[in-house]
C-alpha cells in the first residue's frame, strides 16, 4: 500500500498495520500461560454455587498469594461479586503482572457482579500490567432491566461501566495481555476498554447486551483508545499493536461492535463477525486514528455503516475525521445500510478488495464525501434494491462545520460491480479518475455524473 508522508506528530509512522515504525511486519507476541502453581479461588474460600456470600474477597486474595509465572483458577460455577477491592473502589477484581486469571470455559464459568451504573466501575481492571492472560469464562451482572435499544436516550443503563478495563499506570502502557474466550453482557459502557496501552490481543470473545446504547460512549463492544491529549507516538502510553480477532458480537444491543479512538494507530482489527449493530459496526470514531488495518471481517444486518471513517460525534463529545493511511481490505459486508463510509475530512484511505452485498435497507455500497486522497480498488459490489448505489461521491456537509468539503483526488479503479440496482455516482468532487472497473446487469444507471464535473478515465 503507498501511503503519502504521515503528518508530523505521527513521527516516521507510514505503513498500515502491525508493522514497527521503519514499515517493517512485526508479530504481535503474546503471554505464555504460567508454568508455576495454579492456585483455585476455592482453596481461598470462594463458593462456585450460584447466590452465595461475597465471592470477591477469595478471589482476590487467590491473586494476592500468586507470583508472577502462577494462574488463578475459577473452577466451574458462580462467583457472585458483590465488593470492590480496598485500594480501588471502581473495580471488583485488579489484575496483577504476571499472573494468569483463568475459568473452565466461557459457558462454564460465570462472574456475577452487583456493580449497578456506579461511575467507572468495572468487573475486572489491569492497570500498567503485563504478561496477563485473562480467558474462559463470563462477566455479566444482575442487571435486571430493558438493555439497550434507543441510541438516542441517554438516561438507560445499569450494570458495571466496563466488563475489563486494561490501561495505563501513571502514564506506561499495559503491554502482552490476551483476553480471550470471554463472554461479555449487561454492561453499559464498554464490554472490553483497552485505554493506552499496546501488544493487547483481544481474541475468541462474544460480546452482547449493552444496557444502553446512548450517546457519549454507551454501548460499545469493544473500544481501542488512545489518549485524548497524547499525540506523541513515542510516549510509553501511545497506544498500538493492539488487536482485536476473532471474536463474535450480538449487535442487537449494541451501539459500536468495535470502536478505535483518539490517535490509536497499527492495530489490526481482523476475521470479527457482526450481526447487527445500532449505528456504525466496526467505527474509527474520528479523532485521528491513523494507520490501522482492518481485514476479513464479517459484517451482517448494521443499521447504518459496516465499516465508518470518520464521525460527527454529538452535541457533547464533538468528532470529525480519522487520520491518514487506514487500510480496509478482504472485509465481507452483507446487508448494511452502507457497506463502508468515509466522512469529515478523513485523508488517504485505501479500500480494496472487499465484498459488499447489498440489502432491501441498504443505500450505497461504498460512500466517500470529504475524504481526500481515498481509493477503491478492487471491490466487488452487487444486490440492492431502486435507489441502491454501488459506489458514491457526494458532498460533506460536515458537523457544525467540520469536515466540511467534497470529495477530492479519489481514484476508482478494477471494481466489480454486477447484479444491481446503480453502479457508480458522482454528485461532487474534483480531481477524480475512474480506470478499468467493470460494471455489469444493472438494473438502473451504470453511471450518473453530475453536471461540471470532470473524471479522468
Amino acid at each position: 500500500m503507498k501511503v503519502e508522508p504521515a503528518p508530523s506528530e505521527h513521527g516516521d509512522w507510514q505503513v498500515p498495520g502491525l508493522v514497527d515504525r521503519s514499515g517493517e511486519p512485526i508479530k504481535v507476541s503474546t503471554p505464555d500461560p504460567g508454568t508455576g502453581r495454579t492456585l483455585d479461588v476455592t482453596d481461598f474460600g470462594a463458593d462456585p454455587n450460584p447466590d452465595s456470600d461475597d465471592d470477591a474477597p477469595a478471589i482476590r486474595a487467590a491473586l494476592d498469594a500468586a507470583k508472577p509465572g502462577d494462574e488463578v483458577l475459577l473452577p466451574a460455577g458462580t462467583y457472585d461479586l458483590r465488593s470492590t477491592d480496598p485500594a480501588d473502589k471502581s473495580a471488583n477484581i485488579v489484575l496483577r503482572s504476571g499472573v494468569d486469571l483463568r475459568g473452565e470455559g466461557q459457558e462454564r464459568t460465570v462472574l456475577l457482579t452487583s456493580l449497578d451504573g456506579e461511575d467507572d466501575s468495572r468487573v475486572i481492571r489491569g492497570s500498567g500490567v503485563r504478561d496477563v492472560i485473562v480467558a474462559d469464562f463470563t462477566i455479566t451482572s444482575r442487571h435486571g432491566g430493558p438493555l439497550g435499544d434507543d441510541p438516542d436516550n441517554g438516561n438507560a443503563g445499569g450494570g458495571p461501566m466496563y466488563g475489563i478495563y486494561i490501561g495505563a499506570r501513571e502514564g506506561k502502557a499495559s503491554s502482552r495481555v490476551l483476553v480471550k474466550n470471554l463472554g461479555i453482557r449487561k454492561f453499559e459502557r464498554h464490554g472490553i476498554s483497552v485505554k493506552a496501552s499496546r501488544e493487547v490481543t483481544l481474541s475468541g470473545n462474544y460480546i452482547s447486551e449493552a444496557t444502553a446504547v446512548g450517546p457519549g460512549g454507551q454501548g460499545y463492544g469493544i473500544a481501542i483508545e488512545g489518549s485524548v491529549d497524547q499525540h506523541d507516538p513515542d510516549a510509553a502510553n501511545d497506544s498500538r499493536h493492539n488487536v482485536v480477532i476473532g471474536n463474535t458480537f450480538d449487535g442487537r444491543h449494541l451501539r459500536h461492535a468495535i470502536l478505535l479512538q483518539f490517535r490509536t494507530h497499527n492495530n489490526l482489527v481482523a476475521d470479527n463477525t457482526i450481526v447487527g449493530s445500532h449505528l456504525d459496526a466496526i467505527d474509527l470514531h474520528g479523532e485521528g486514528e491513523y494507520l490501522n488495518e482492518i481485514r476479513d471481517n464479517t459484517v451482517i444486518g448494521g443499521q447504518q455503516a459496516g465499516i465508518a471513517l470518520g464521525n460527527s460525534g454529538g452535541s457533547k463529545n464533538k468528532h470529525d475525521a480519522s487520520g491518514p493511511g487506514n487500510w480496509v481490505h478482504s472485509n465481507n459486508l452483507i446487508g448494511n445500510r452502507q457497506g463502508i463510509l468515509v466522512i469529515l475530512g478523513t485523508p488517504d484511505t485505501l479500500i480494496e478488495d472487499n465484498r459488499i452485498t447489498a440489502g432491501e435497507d441498504s443505500k450505497v455500497g461504498i460512500e466517500v464525501r470529504n475524504g481526500p486522497g481515498t481509493e477503491l480498488r478492487g471491490n466487488r459490489v452487487t444486490g440492492g434494491t431502486d435507489g441502491f448505489w454501488a459506489i458514491r461521491l457526494s458532498k460533506d456537509r460536515g458537523a457544525d462545520g467540520r469536515g466540511k468539503g467534497i470529495p477530492s483526488g479519489i481514484r476508482i479503479e478494477s471494481n466489480i460491480i454486477r447484479q444491481t440496482s446503480n453502479g457508480i455516482r458522482i454528485d461532487a468532487g474534483k480531481d477524480l479518475s475512474m480506470v478499468e472497473n467493470v460494471v455489469d446487469g444493472i438494473d438502473g444507471a451504470e453511471l450518473r455524473v453530475a453536471d461540471g464535473i470532470e473524471v479522468s478515465r
